[in-house]
C-alpha cells in the first residue's frame, strides 16, 4: 500500500528497513549493548468496517499479548477530532525473558472519500522504561509531524 506520509524523524533516530515486520517505516535509536534497541514503527491498515478507533486500539492489544508474557494498558485517551478520530495508550509489556518495556501506541483515523477508503495509522515508540521516559518528547514531537499529503500531483 503506498501512502503518501510525511513526518519529521526525531534527532537520535535513524530509519532502517521494516523488512516483514508489516511496518511502512521502521526507525531505531541507539541503546548500550545487551539493551533493547529503542524503535518507531509506523503501520497502515485499510479500515472499510464498521470498527471505531477504540475498537482497533483494542485489537492492537489482543493482537500484542498473544505474543507477550504480558501486557497492562496503563492509560488510554482519546485524541483527534470526530472527523478523523484518533486514540493514544500505554502500555506495560512483559517479555517472555522477563524483560520490561513500555509502549506508546497512537492509532489515527485517516478518512476515506467514502467510508470503505477509511485508513488507520498506527505510530508505536517502544523502549525499556528509562528510555522510554527519556525518548518521549521525541516520539511526541514525531507524532506531530505526521500528515498525509493531499492530491498529489494536482493544482489546489
Amino acid at each position: 500500500m503506498t501512502l503518501p506520509l510525511d513526518f519529521v524523524i526525531p534527532d537520535g533516530w535513524t530509519a532502517v528497513d521494516p523488512g516483514d515486520s508489516g511496518a511502512v517505516f521502521v526507525a531505531v535509536h541507539d541503546a548500550p549493548p545487551g539493551e533493547f534497541v529503542p524503535n518507531i514503527t509506523v503501520s497502515v491498515q485499510q479500515r472499510p468496517d464498521g470498527a471505531t478507533i477504540d475498537d482497533i486500539a483494542a485489537e492492537a492489544v489482543e493482537r500484542l499479548s498473544r505474543t507477550l508474557a504480558g501486557i497492562d494498558v496503563l492509560n488510554r485517551r482519546d485524541v483527534g477530532e470526530p472527523a478523523a478520530p484518533g486514540v493514544m495508550q500505554l502500555l506495560r509489556l512483559r517479555t517472555g525473558e522477563g524483560t520490561e518495556l513500555i509502549q506508546t501506541q497512537v492509532h489515527l483515523t485517516v478518512p476515506g472519500a467514502v467510508p470503505a477508503d477509511r485508513l488507520v495509522l498506527e505510530l508505536a515508540c517502544t523502549a525499556a522504561p528509562a528510555a522510554a521516559r527519556r525518548l518521549a518528547p521525541g516520539f511526541q514531537r514525531f507524532v506531530g509531524s505526521v500528515h498525509v499529503r493531499q492530491h498529489e500531483g494536482k493544482a489546489q
